[in-house]
């Protein structure tokens, strides 16, 4: 040996099985940081590509306040033409429109066509375009085919990504139902575009001609939007055309907003900053059980060699060379264990991107997220090691040459749970206490959860010495051992399996509080009590006089209609407008039909003086979640602005408080398909009398009803058979043999009541549905997204089952004299395999019991966050049949890591072990 440093190499040849656990570590930590950084960056470019996209090169957008479905005059195209410094104007309308797959052959054919469209019939979104300008301000890439000309009719080019996925070509067709009187025309495809989507909201995309298209759906002289390229762009020359448009668009609709493509693009970038502050939280979980895991398996390695260290030091090593040599041994395997963690996180990020790509969109490496998993990996490495290079400065050469096991003092655990029960004080009492509405959330949140993470480590040593023993005693009366056999390990190595310990609990905390928080936000939102049994929604204003054709119709028992838009409500006091802009919806109603229609359960205010006060004019009924968070009550003015510009304020008085928060997710459901026109929770509902005073607004966008159908029995022969005429206007729901007959026939005959809704009132691509259809998708996308979020911590809990490995193997090797002895005097190969897993088994139970305190204690602090901030008030629901499968998989993993040291202690050899020096 030519240096006394080629010990640390030695040990990894010696100890091979204990530095794979400690590379494997390490790699899966950084892969997991690589994973959701890179998985973020796409979600990031994307939603930047498709806002670049979107907005092209526009500086100015005039559209409707009522989102992307709405209209403006298209007379505002000319004057906004003529203004100075303004270069080109793009019209859009777009217009959301079920059409089939339609290829050549069946139209050369003669196929008869569908009677009408079903549910399965595919959505696509038709953008009317000016061939004139719209290529100055927006790219659509060919891919095969040409552009739009003048002279094309009924024709369109098509998002390649659903031509493929549909088996079209070009020539060939879309079948499309007009909204004028839902008569199918051909659309032939002539041409085919790239186009990115951010998600399965987006529905697929076909450009046609800006007069096609209002030909086709009625909408004359009618826009959604208009894109203003500027010639000077400095911002002097940006800030006075904006204001010359806004004066311009309020002369002719001044309903209309007016944005520039700078402010959605910080607007954008705002939220997502605070998305990567979470996924970068999220991610370093799997760090910190490195960390610990790390930590456990260097120390064990440090203890099991106190001998070999005090010789050296007689033989002249000094301290910090021992403490060098510590640090030499585990450097190495840190950054190759980065640089095997890399390509782990972009195997994950690939793999996350085929599975889910409606959610991550494409793959992309974030060179950041790559620095910081490299950075916080070296970190790590080095905090794992200095506490065993520090420990092993201490040892002295009388101490190493007597080595003996030493039970941990209970003073020095008493201390560290001393500072457990600080950490969680300062938690509670000094961070949690800050937490507001306010753009320092994010933050103080984040310290909170911090702090909750350190007190429960801190405290994890103690609870091993408390409940370490009666877990002993259950795993030894399980296994048919005896406990002073495992009580040995657990009850005398107690900082080693707190290291352990704390990796399996930050592992599975985290699965146990997304599962308890999803559980109870997903039964937290309940519609109230009474509530209407269908909906019909529309982002466009339904036809005038409403309220008369509903009543025409027959199979609808009762009714209330309700109108909406986007607004800004006051704040608290000094909280500033960026955060989100506080924006929510304005809701107007008929108070007697509504309230005779959905049972609402007032907290303050009584519902006879809430119809009285709202026929009165200027006042609002709020939600508790709204009281809460902006501290509004009965009595109190809310201000209400209007228009981006914040040009209109009104000030109403609450009416009364009621308990409704489901009204407040399915609205912001329906207003996600806006593209991302974001809706806080804590709506406001006032009456249609005061939209139609206060800011110009009179019409219809939702209609609530109640069903007139007696149950009938099916008639025979329904449904009809698949392939038949009559059956191409059903949608496969109503083929499901899983639901009884009599069901089917029933949701048929509502579906037809509602379709005559929208027939009446010229809304035919409104949507439409059950309120239990709604409340079903909905949890469905909750639950989505929480099984999307469980990866992470689920990478941490392997993580934490290959120290548990780790752990396992070197107690097996520091007890190979031990064990020999144990089977020299007669102990057999079973007992000595169930000794050993039976440690596993404990440290797998006193994790699990960590873990699922931290979880909970976690949900807690998370649900209360919710209410501080969103004024979002639920009570906790633990999901039993998921926690006990989340504890199930943990005590599983540790089991199964100590299979293998068992084994290999069982069968080891008892004379090679007994010569062991």
């Amino acid at each position: 040996m030519r240096h006394w440093s080629q010990l640390a190499t030695r040990n990894w040849r010696v100890r091979r099985s204990r530095t794979l656990g400690a590379l494997l570590a390490i790699a899966l930590g950084v892969g997991a940081v690589v994973w959701i950084t890179c998985c973020y960056e796409s979600v990031r470019q994307t939603v930047l590509a498709w806002a670049g996209g979107y907005i092209g090169k526009a500086h100015v957008t005039v559209g409707s306040p009522w989102g992307r479905f709405d209209q403006i005059p298209e007379r505002i195209v000319p004057v906004l033409a003529k203004l100075d410094n303004v270069q080109a104007v793009a019209p859009q309308l777009l217009q959301r429109l079920r059409c089939l797959p339609w290829p050549r052959a069946l139209v050369e054919s003669d196929m008869p066509k569908p009677a009408g469209w079903n549910d399965d019939t595919p959505e696509v979104d038709f953008v009317g375009v000016d061939l004139a300008t719209e290529f100055e301000v927006r790219e659509y890439p060919l891919r095969a085919g040409r552009q739009l000309r003048d002279d094309d009719g009924y024709a369109c080019t098509l998002e390649k990504a659903h031509a493929d996925s549909e088996g079209l070509r070009l020539g060939d067709y879309l079948l499309l139902w007009r909204t004028t009187d839902e008569t199918p025309v051909l659309i032939e495809i002539v041409g085919l575009f790239e186009r990115r989507r951010l998600g399965e909201i987006q529905k697929p995309l076909a450009l046609i001609r800006l007069p096609v298209l209002q030909e086709l759906t009625g909408r004359f002289a009618m826009l959604t939007s208009a894109d203003v390229v500027l010639k000077q762009v400095d911002e002097r020359g940006v800030a006075r055309a904006f204001e010359r448009i806004r004066l311009a668009v309020r002369r002719i609709d001044r309903n209309a907003t007016v944005r520039s493509a700078e402010a959605r693009i910080r607007q954008i970038e705002l939220a997502q900053r605070q998305q990567y502050f979470l996924l970068v939280l999220l991610s370093c979980v799997a760090m910190l059980t490195a960390l610990f895991i790390i930590l456990s398996t260097l120390s064990m390695g440090m203890i099991e060699r106190v001998g070999q260290l005090g010789l050296m030091r007689c033989v002249g090593l000094t301290g910090g060379q021992v403490a060098w040599l510590m640090l030499v041994e585990v450097l190495p395997l840190g950054v190759l264990g980065i640089l095997l963690g890399v390509p782990i996180g972009f195997g994950l990020t690939a793999l996350t991107v085929w599975l889910v790509p409606e959610y991550v969109g494409r793959f992309v490496v974030s060179f950041s997220g790559v620095a910081l998993a490299a950075a916080a990996g070296l970190i790590t490495t080095i905090v794992a090691a200095l506490v065993p290079a520090v420990a092993a400065v201490g040892v002295s050469p009388m101490e190493a040459a007597r080595p003996r096991a030493r039970r941990a003092g209970n003073l020095v655990l008493l201390a560290v749970a001393l500072l457990a029960l600080a950490a969680l004080a300062a938690q509670h009492y000094g961070v949690l206490a800050n937490v507001h509405r306010s753009l320092q959330f994010l933050q103080w949140a984040a310290g909170a959860v911090v702090l909750l993470y350190v007190a429960y480590a801190l405290f994890a040593p103690l609870a091993v010495r408390l409940i370490g023993s009666p877990a002993v005693v259950a795993a030894a009366a399980l296994l048919r051992v005896r406990s002073r056999l495992l009580q040995d390990q657990v009850g005398h190595a107690v900082w080693r399996s707190a290291g352990v310990c704390c990796g399996l609990m930050v592992g599975l905390s985290l699965i146990v509080g997304i599962l308890v928080v999803n559980e109870s936000v997903t039964r937290g939102w309940q519609f109230p009590s009474q509530f209407p049994e269908a909906y019909v929604w529309s982002f466009q204003q339904l036809a005038p006089g409403a309220d008369e054709v509903l009543q025409t119709i027959p199979g609808i028992k009762s009714f209330t209609v309700a109108n909406s838009i986007n607004v800004i409500v006051e704040e608290r006091p000094a909280f500033a407008e960026e955060l989100l802009r506080s924006i929510t919806w304005f809701m107007g109603c008929d108070p007697d039909s509504f309230m005779d229609l959905v049972r609402l359960e007032f907290l303050e205010g009584s519902e006879p003086q809430a119809r009285r006060l709202l026929k009165q004019g200027g006042y609002v009924v709020i939600a508790d979640d709204f009281s809460r968070s902006r501290n509004k009550h009965v009595g109190d003015l809310v201000k209400v602005f209007w228009g981006t510009t914040l040009v209109q304020v009104q000030t109403f008085k609450v009416a009364a408080v009621v308990r409704s928060p489901a009204l407040d997710i399915a609205a912001g459901y329906f207003q996600a398909h806006t593209h991302y026109n974001v809706v806080a929770a804590g709506s406001v509902m006032g009456t249609n009398e005061d939209l139609k005073r206060l800011f110009g607004i009179d019409g219809t966008k939702l209609v609530l009803l109640n069903f007139d159908l007696l149950p009938e029995p099916p008639p025979p022969g329904w449904p009809p058979p698949r392939g038949s005429p009559q059956a191409a206007t059903l949608a496969a729901a109503y083929y499901d043999a899983a639901l009884p007959l009599e069901r089917r026939w029933q949701r048929w005959r509502e579906e037809q009541v509602l379709r005559a809704v929208k027939r009446g009132l010229n809304a035919p691509q409104a949507f439409y549905g059950t309120v239990r259809e709604l409340k079903d998708e909905i949890d469905a996308k909750l639950t989505g997204m929480m099984r999307l979020l469980t990866a992470v911590p689920a990478v941490a809990l392997l993580v934490a089952a290959i120290g548990v490995a780790n752990l396992m193997t070197a107690n097996v090797a520091a007890r190979a004299r031990q064990l020999a002895i144990l089977r020299a005097v007669g102990a057999t190969r079973g007992l000595v395999l169930r000794m050993v897993v039976g440690e596993a088994l404990v440290l797998g139970l006193l994790g699990s019991g960590l873990g699922l305190a931290l979880g909970l204690h976690l949900a807690t602090n998370v649900t209360a966050l919710l209410d501080r901030m969103w004024g979002f008030r639920v009570s906790l629901e633990l999901p039993w049949t998921y926690l006990g499968g989340a504890i199930a998989l943990t005590v599983t993993l540790c089991v199964l890591a100590g299979v293998i040291p068992a084994r290999h202690a069982s069968r080891a050899n008892i004379v090679d072990a007994l010569h062991i020096p």
